[in-house]
């Protein structure tokens, strides 16, 4: 089924790439042809006027030798005829040139034209494929622990309240994507609504959130020098983008480590950092680690990673969305830095 959906779409833009670059030919081909004819016309006009000059200046002067007139109109003419059909050939073969050119660039343009939508429906795709295969999976195990309860001949109360808290368990996964989901949907069509805020009290907000994970697993969290200066933020989704980092660096970070926040300013934009001594990335993770549902690999820490690989995907959607950037940086098994460029107006 995933081959024969892939088929139809690459169908579907070859199709959409063959009619564009048709009409880009259409319209060089009759823009050509236009200036061929009318180029045509007063190459003609031009040459006739050069063939009858000689007649005209013959029949001033009076030429006494009527055979060497007429022997040398003769001549004329037939150079006349000749240049026209050199003309002629010259055109044809100029055109025929630019339908070559004109279709191999037509087709070239088409694509370029057709690329971003078809990366963005290919975006859409894996999103939708990913988003199936993940709201599946809860649903997935809250049936087979239902259909294993039922055949239960004997089931006692703390069977059924056991079964129950782990339904309940997935439920939560379900509306934690869903919700996920939503977000994501929402910041990536619609703006956000900002006003003024202190990033002191966003920082300090989201560290409070994230600082039991932490001392769990007696992590400390520094703050190195957070400025003072307002932003223009809405506060809600920008703490939560915080957060986001905040819990990714406690995930993947080993008990007894540090992990730092620092903000620097320039004239027209806040640089805040959180850097952790976790288990780091590859270049290929850092390529990816912002893709919707993309999940590093949790093999180099030791402890098992819950999420659905959403929660990055927002942050920089977020982030975007209050005409900001991250970016992030990274040495495995030396660690992580995030780093959140926000404008000060």
């Amino acid at each position: 089924l995933l081959e024969s959906t892939d088929g139809m779409k690459n169908n579907l833009f070859h199709n959409a790439s063959l009619r564009l670059t048709s009409l880009y030919l259409v319209i060089i081909m009759f823009l050509s042809l236009l200036f061929s004819f009318r180029f045509y016309q007063v190459s003609i006009q031009e040459i006739d006027r050069n063939t009858e000059r000689p007649l005209r200046m013959g029949q001033i002067l009076r030429l006494q030798d009527d055979d060497f007139l007429q022997e040398y109109l003769d001549q004329q003419d037939m150079n006349a005829v000749l240049a026209k059909q050199r003309l002629k050939a010259n055109l044809i073969s100029l055109n025929l040139l630019i339908l070559v050119t004109g279709g191999l660039l037509s087709y070239y343009l088409a694509r370029r034209s057709l690329q971003p939508i078809e990366e963005a429906h290919e975006a859409q795709s894996r999103f939708i494929s990913d988003a199936s295969h993940e709201l599946r999976t809860p649903i997935t195990a809250m049936r087979a622990e239902t259909e294993l309860t039922l055949t239960e001949p004997k089931l006692t109360l703390a069977q059924a309240k056991k079964q129950l808290e782990s339904n309940m368990e997935e439920l939560d996964k379900l509306t934690q994507l869903s919700e996920g989901i939503l977000n994501l949907s929402r910041l990536e069509n619609n703006s956000v609504d900002l006003s003024k805020v202190s990033l002191r009290e966003v920082v300090q907000t989201a560290i409070e959130r994230v600082l039991p994970h932490a001392e769990a697993k007696k992590q400390l969290i520094v703050v190195d020098n957070l400025d003072q200066t307002e932003i223009q933020a809405q506060k809600t989704s920008l703490t939560e983008a915080l957060v986001t980092i905040l819990e990714n660096a406690v995930k993947y970070s080993p008990e007894k480590t540090e992990i730092r926040v620092n903000s620097t300013v320039s004239d027209d934009s806040i640089n805040l950092t959180i850097a952790d001594q976790g288990v780091g990335m590859t270049k290929d993770e850092q390529k990816r680690i912002f893709d919707r549902f993309y999940r590093a690999d949790q093999s180099r820490t030791k402890n098992k990673v819950n999420g659905f690989g959403i929660g990055l995907s927002i942050a920089k959607a977020t982030i975007e969305a209050h005409n900001g950037t991250i970016s992030v940086t990274s040495t495995p098994k030396k660690g992580s830095t995030f780093t959140i460029q926000l404008p000060l107006r």
